[in-house]
């Protein structure tokens, strides 16, 4: 990806983060809200898997649910961690 493709993807992400309710959001509701969005997306991959269109948009949802569990396992262990 050249700097003018990220440049205009850079505020399409924000834009679509912003709709789906994920920026700015109370901590208290994330997990929720994480939740939802890894459902959507998990039926999305099915969608794909099942009329078995181009590998690139799979793997971009797939990527994206890996992400998502990454995120999930970190707001697990910090609400785990001991506070000070």
């Amino acid at each position: 990806m050249d700097k003018r493709d990220e440049d205009t993807q850079v505020p399409r992400v924000w834009k679509s983060l912003r709709q789906a309710g994920l920026v700015e959001i109370k901590l208290d509701e994330f997990p929720e809200k994480l939740q939802k969005v890894k459902h959507v997306a998990i039926g999305r991959l099915g969608e794909l898997l099942e009329r078995q269109t181009g590998i690139r948009e799979q793997e971009s949802v797939a990527h994206s649910l890996g992400t998502l569990k990454r995120l999930e396992t970190t707001l697990r262990a910090d609400a785990k961690a001991p506070r000070r």
